[in-house]
């Protein structure tokens, strides 16, 4: 099961802070790794650059990769190289003595893009790479590294022998099970030394543990496939037939096993030390970026109770974005969440101001319950942000905050322009709240009295209407 995001534990995580030991989502470093100086994104707690773990997260175990291992050798670069396996068998038939050397050259290519294939999806590359990506003159000195290994093993074979039968045999034993991991460590580190060295590859068994034994029963397995096919097929194809297919069957197999061994790798790709190709997400306009990442780094250093800084990478963001509606209220809650009271007195009517201008006024009024719930009533003075609040509040059946912001408007501002649909709420507030008709009545007379060309009129008569029905519908028969 794959590591989930510190910060959100419903997501996987993508990007991994050695130094502080945190996982991090896509959400928590948001963005393409272009959005970021040197291509490098850096944990917000120590600064270090992270690790991308994507694509070794992701991964599912090993032994439920078959399908993809044997669709893997199908893929256009792996096919390229079996066909040219196939036709260089051909032409090696009428070449005479000539023959080895492209014998050789074909070995060569082959070993190279086998090792390229380990190397890719140990990164977490799962696409296969191309036949050209394969040339790129590694090839020779790739060969002399493998053949550098059999001469080792050989040397080594033959100093044992003078230990007696048995010491050759157990020899035999251990260079079969450690073969892939020398493969792998060759794949990885490019250095003939470290494929050669007995704890070396101890230690890389011992990393993957028992999945290591299932990967070499299975090369072992796939590998010997040509050996058994070969009979079943001779005797039904043409002889000139033979060779080439062996030749492409070989190389088919040769690179399902590479498959194995690079996606066991990727299954352990952090503890092996392996860096990673960037399973990279879309690249973001500058504001976008510039916006998603204060919120992210907001959110992280909030919860390392680092509420300061948090607030820093808040403002920065919001000096240029002012107008922003996840910023606005991620820094009202930041202020909630670190109790800065003064701030709130000062700031908060501003920013639920704002939110009203952005044409918001319900999440203004969800702030101002917060507030109200953890610091008390912010004072505000504005008469338009008062009633819209309370409108907000009335809708949300938010009764009592909808009456304390609304009930003495009208003396606090008498010439408030629209005191008319004010204390036209204040009467829903009344009847819908807390069944004071008789409350509502008088404020629906007052307004009917006070403002005679008022255009809720129309709603104070059907107001009106409801309430005599009512009344009517109560007394007794």
């Amino acid at each position: 099961m794959g590591e989930s995001c510190r910060y959100h534990s419903g997501a996987d995580a993508v990007w991994h802070c050695q130094p502080c030991q945190r996982h991090y989502c896509g959400e928590c470093v948001p963005g393409s790794v272009d959005n970021y100086p040197k291509s490098t994104p850096k944990c917000i707690l120590c600064n270090r650059a992270l690790a991308n773990v994507g694509a070794s997260n992701k991964a599912k175990p090993f032994w439920q990769m078959a399908p993809f291992y044997f669709r893997y050798g199908i893929r256009p670069g792996p096919l390229t190289v079996s066909i040219i396996s196939a036709v260089a068998a051909i032409a090696m038939t009428g070449l005479g003595i000539f023959s080895i050397f492209v014998l050789v050259a074909l070995l060569a290519m082959v070993i190279r893009y086998n090792l390229l294939v380990i190397e890719r999806l140990a990164a977490g590359q799962l696409e296969a790479p191309t036949f050209g990506d394969a040339q790129d003159g590694r090839s020779a000195a790739t060969f002399a590294r493998v053949i550098g290994m059999i001469l080792v093993a050989g040397a080594a074979g033959m100093l044992l022998a003078r230990l007696g039968q048995g010491t050759v045999q157990a020899y035999a034993i251990a260079l079969s099970l450690l073969t892939p991991a020398a493969m792998i460590v060759l794949a990885l580190e490019h250095s003939l030394r470290a494929a050669v060295n007995p704890l070396k590859l101890l230690q890389f068994t011992l990393i993957i543990g028992w999945p290591y034994w299932l990967l070499w029963l299975s090369t072992s397995a796939v590998s010997a496939a040509p050996t058994y096919l070969m009979p079943v097929v001779m005797g039904k194809v043409p002889d000139w037939m033979l060779l080439p297919l062996l030749a492409f069957t070989t190389s088919y197999f040769s690179i399902v096993t590479s498959a194995m061994m690079g996606y066991i790798c990727l299954t352990k790709q952090q503890r092996l030390g392996v860096a990673s190709m960037v399973d990279d997400d879309e690249f973001l306009e500058e504001r976008e970026f510039d916006r998603l990442k204060a919120l992210a780094d907001a959110s992280i250093l909030l919860r390392e109770s680092r509420g300061e800084e948090a607030r820093k990478a808040l403002v920065t963001a919001l000096r240029q974005q002012p107008d922003d509606l996840a910023l606005n209220e991620r820094y009202y809650r930041l202020l909630l969440a670190i109790e800065d009271q003064k701030a709130l007195r000062e700031l908060g009517p501003h920013l639920l101001e704002r939110f009203v201008k952005l044409n918001q006024p319900h999440k203004a009024a969800e702030l101002y319950v917060a507030t109200l719930n953890s610091q008390g009533a912010p004072a505000i003075d504005k008469s338009p942000l008062r009633h819209q609040l309370a409108e907000a509040l009335y809708r949300q059946r938010q009764f009592r905050p909808a009456l304390a912001l609304i009930n003495n408007l009208h003396k606090e501002d008498p010439q408030y322009p629209k005191l008319d649909a004010a204390y036209l709420l204040l009467a829903k507030i009344y009847l819908d709240g807390f069944n004071r008709t008789d409350n509502c009545r008088k404020l629906l007379a007052f307004v009917r009295k006070k403002f005679p060309n008022s255009r809720v009129l129309q709603e104070v008569q059907q107001l009106e209407s409801i309430l005599s029905a009512e009344a009517g519908a109560a007394q007794p028969a």
